[in-house]
């Protein structure tokens, strides 16, 4: 290739096709695909072919990628962003295999959802929710469980239908007949909690943590002992809480969730400088390329608390970007929110107002109003008058359309609205989202 050539037409469609190869091999298959498009507009012959079959490669790559990405969302309870995950993946995938793998998780949560909707109709059979239940226990769990018979499973209908008071009497009756029960201590101890008795809740659980065998360290456990440390919170028992967290912590050691839970804690107990080291223990065990976005949100409030700002943006922003790669723009409000704060108090108000503008498109549509109106304030600041205007006026639609509306928050809009007034030039738009707000 020419020195031209190399300024200006860049690398040869065969030297793209050796570099997106050696991406390929070293796991980055969206870099690769870009490679591979840019040879494909200038390749012809047999090397289209082949750099066609290449970006099916890359294309069925990364929609596993997001499988496995949307399986540990599902692991931790995060279901929307999991669904999100798994449309991508879905869009993404070329060959038969890879749109087979993701299409067989979206049927099996379109059934779990067929059956929540449908839980108390007779088109759904016990037979079929007690599949969808049992589908989650671990091997010893599910092996105790069989040897319980009818009234055990009837018991764990009811419990899971949300009638505690019909569960719990029927368990009891099973425990009274167990020889040696285990995991039964577990759905004992959730019954009682949900009915109400804390001390026999606790009892329960407490009699569950302590029957397992040392290798039986599963989900049901870290569950568990979670919740024995929520009991003690709440019965301001800080000693007995923070030892069932140390357990979690100790029993757990590879897994950053017990950080998490112990993290919250201690940082809604006013011990923040204990918190932020629990919680960067935590995100020192996460896999880098699928990271817990909860984690990195605590620590960034956490950060925020001890006035460590600039570590707490550079988390919470972490938390924005971790959604933006994966295309979901419906921001978490906690985040968004205290990041907006963080950046105002930085003299970042071009930011600030992107992030709210953002929110006000967002789920969070109770909140609209104020997003709308901290956008327009933080425009009118900037000097951006017209822009501000927009956003000030769609706050005020939504406030006089509200059957509760915010006499305090309709006040402020109306006078930033007459602050604005005056200056008709259109200064354009500002940040990714801060364009004209859309109609709800």
């Amino acid at each position: 290739m020419g020195l031209l050539g190399k300024l200006f037409g860049g690398r040869s469609p065969q030297e793209r096709v050796d570099r997106a190869t050696a991406l390929m091999e070293a796991g980055d298959f969206g870099s690769a695909k870009l490679e591979l498009d840019k040879a494909l507009d200038r390749a012809d012959g047999a090397l289209r072919d082949t750099i066609s079959d290449r970006i099916a490669e890359c294309c069925d790559a990364m929609a596993l990628e997001r499988l496995e990405e949307a399986k540990r969302l599902l692991a931790q309870g995060d279901t929307e962003l999991a669904r999100q995950e798994l449309d991508g993946a879905l869009e993404v995938a070329r060959g038969a295999a890879a749109q087979a793998a993701v299409q067989a998780v979206i049927d099996g949560l379109e059934a779990e959802d067929a059956v929540e909707r449908a839980a108390d109709s007779s088109e759904v059979s016990d037979e079929e929710r007690w599949v969808l239940i049992s589908g989650s226990w671990e091997r010893p769990q599910a092996e105790e469980y069989e040897a319980y018979g009818e009234a055990f499973e009837r018991a764990l209908l009811a419990l899971h239908d949300g009638r505690p008071e019909e569960a719990r009497p029927l368990l009891e009756s099973v425990l009274e007949e167990a020889e040696a029960p285990r995991y039964l201590w577990l759905e004992v101890g959730r019954a009682r909690l949900l009915t109400d008795d804390r001390e026999g809740g606790r009892e329960a659980l407490i009699e569950f943590v302590e029957s397992l065998a040392e290798d039986e360290v599963g989900q049901p456990l870290l569950a568990a002992y979670i919740e024995l440390a929520r009991i003690a919170h709440e019965d301001e028992e800080f000693e007995e809480a923070m030892a069932f967290y140390e357990r979690a912590v100790e029993e757990f050691d590879e897994d950053h969730r017990p950080y998490l839970a112990m993290g919250i804690f201690l940082r809604d107990t006013g011990h923040v400088d204990e918190a932020i080291g629990v919680l960067e223990a935590g995100a020192s065990l996460m896999d880098e390329m699928r990271p817990d976005w909860m984690l990195m949100q605590e620590l960034g409030h956490a950060y925020a608390l001890a006035g460590r700002d600039k570590e707490a943006i550079a988390q919470l922003e972490a938390v924005i970007s971790f959604m933006t790669a994966r295309q979901i723009l419906d921001f978490p409000p906690r985040s968004a929110r205290k990041l907006a704060e963080l950046h105002e108090q930085q003299g970042k108000l071009e930011r600030a107002a992107d992030l709210y503008a953002q929110l006000a498109r967002g789920s969070d549509r109770a909140n609209h109003p104020l997003y709308y109106k901290e956008a327009g304030r933080l425009l009118h600041e900037l000097g951006l008058d017209s822009e501000a205007r927009r956003l000030l006026k769609r706050a005020q639609t939504l406030l006089s359309n509200s059957d509760e509306p915010d006499a305090e928050l309709s006040r402020t809009v109306d006078a930033l609205l007459r602050a604005t007034e005056g200056s008709e030039e259109d200064v354009g738009e500002v940040g990714k989202a801060g364009g004209e707000a859309e109609e709800e």
